[in-house]
């Protein structure tokens, strides 16, 4: 009998599914919307509904956005939903910690960017304001951590998630001492961290999904996408979704005055590289457009939406798409417009306005943070890779590859769920390591080159 390996990527619109056999061919891949639930229960049996047919899976990978996490109490039940990082419980909480502990020294220790979304802080709000609440923690799980206990009852950390909460060492890869107490928080809430590649447990039998195994894969998303970049060479790459997730990869962190400045951060990779990388909004103000206009009557495609930014001649406002004023749901034509007039541009009026404006102030986000990695790194980049959603856009690409005057190779759309189930691979010995992976990849996607047009 053929086996077949499951990735699973969690995501704030979509969760994809992506099955391949052992030839490491996709089977099959599909989506279905990230929807709300009135208890975990039902969002647990959301997704595991959602696996299709499982007689032949080997191996289940999860991957999820970082940062957010669940509570357990002393009898292993969670205590309450999962809070999601757009909200404003950290709104003016680095202003406070930075009274507690110095945030260079903080960024010295766990290499992190210094972001109010950050686990640290998170957790710290939660203290703050329901007390009660947080002293009923036994353990805190990251997201896909969460889910794995879920699956298999068994209770692990993985390296590139944890890396993701400013509460780990950036060189041993471990829980900060120094960080927990500093912060007065027990080390015993925190369980062992793993490296990718561990075999966590076989689902629960009562799930019915049969004697699957459970991998604990590089379970931050980007760091499963990042595993997939079909390049033998150094690189940058860009992980284009929700968020915009730019970087490299080095075999250890960079913690430099400049890389504080640029607020870049050193997460975890596999086989213990550093992905050096700054979060950017990403698609998110795409996504947020798109919702506005569904609101209105008008329901466009992904397509449709690059094809009328396409046509806009010449676009005369630029946003700062890092601007706390564009994070939050809500409606970002307003904000667009404020911003616009706050900066005395241009002000944008037709749909395909507002879409160009958000694209081409994407690209000359990414523009920007390449600079800063290549002074960090004191290295240039000939070419970047795009992967995952943003990559098959094809008039997104052209205009990066323009605006940053590089090489874009754009591909593959699946990067996460395909480096989700290349950890898996090798953690079963069906693949050597990420290297071979890379070429296998290469030869086995339509990867898209576009090259700089600097009329």
């Amino acid at each position: 009998m053929k086996k077949h390996y499951l990735g699973v990527d969690i995501g704030g619109t979509f969760i994809k599914y992506a099955k391949v056999d052992e030839e490491f061919n996709i089977i099959n891949k599909w989506k279905v919307k990230s929807v709300e639930f009135a208890d975990k229960d039902g969002f647990y049996d959301y997704l595991c509904s959602n696996m299709g047919d499982l007689h032949e899976v080997e191996s289940i990978g999860i991957d999820t956005w970082g940062v957010d996490f669940g509570l357990l109490d002393e009898e292993g039940n969670l205590i309450t939903f999962p809070a999601n990082y757009r909200d404003s419980r950290t709104k003016g909480i680095l202003e406070r910690v930075s009274k507690l502990f110095s945030l260079e020294d903080l960024y010295l220790i766990t290499g992190n960017q210094i972001m109010e979304i950050n686990t640290l802080f998170q957790l710290l709000a939660l203290r703050e304001k329901n007390p009660e609440l947080f002293y009923q923690v036994k353990t805190i799980l990251l997201i896909p951590d969460l889910f794995n206990y879920l699956l298999t009852g068994k209770i692990a950390v993985e390296c590139s998630i944890a890396s993701t909460t400013q509460l780990t060492n950036s060189y041993t890869k471990e829980w900060s001492e120094k960080v927990l107490d500093n912060f007065e928080l027990s080390r015993h809430m925190f369980p062992k961290i793993v490296k990718e590649g561990n075999f966590l447990g076989t689902a629960k039998p009562e799930l019915g999904l049969g004697d699957i195994k459970v991998i604990n894969v590089c379970q931050h998303d980007t760091a499963s996408a990042v595993v997939s970049v079909p390049s033998e060479k150094e690189f940058l790459f860009i992980s284009c979704g929700t968020w915009s997730l730019i970087g490299t990869e080095l075999k250890e962190p960079i913690l430099s005055k400049d890389a504080m400045k640029f607020n870049l951060t050193n997460e975890s990779g596999h086989s213990g590289t550093t992905r050096l990388l700054k979060n950017c909004t990403g698609l998110w103000l795409i996504q947020e457009l798109k919702r506005n206009y569904e609101e209105d009557g008008v329901n466009y495609s992904y397509e449709e939406i690059a094809n009328i930014a396409s046509l806009v001649s010449s676009n005369k406002c630029l946003i700062d798409t890092d601007d706390e004023i564009f994070s939050e749901p809500g409606d970002m034509r307003e904000r667009i417009v404020s911003y616009a007039k706050r900066t005395t541009q241009s002000i944008p009026n037709k749909p395909e306005e507002f879409f160009r404006c958000a694209y081409e102030s994407l690209a000359h986000t990414y523009k920007k943070t390449i600079e800063e990695i290549e002074i960090v790194t004191n290295k240039k980049f000939e070419e970047i890779h795009i992967v995952g959603g943003g990559s098959n856009a094809t008039f997104f690409c052209q205009l990066v590859a323009n605006i940053t005057g590089k090489k874009v190779i754009a591909g593959p759309g699946e990067a996460t769920a395909i480096g989700n189930i290349v950890i898996q691979l090798i953690s079963l010995k069906k693949i050597k390591d990420v290297a071979e992976a890379r070429k296998i990849i290469s030869n086995s996607f339509n990867l898209i080159t576009f090259m700089p047009n600097m009329k």
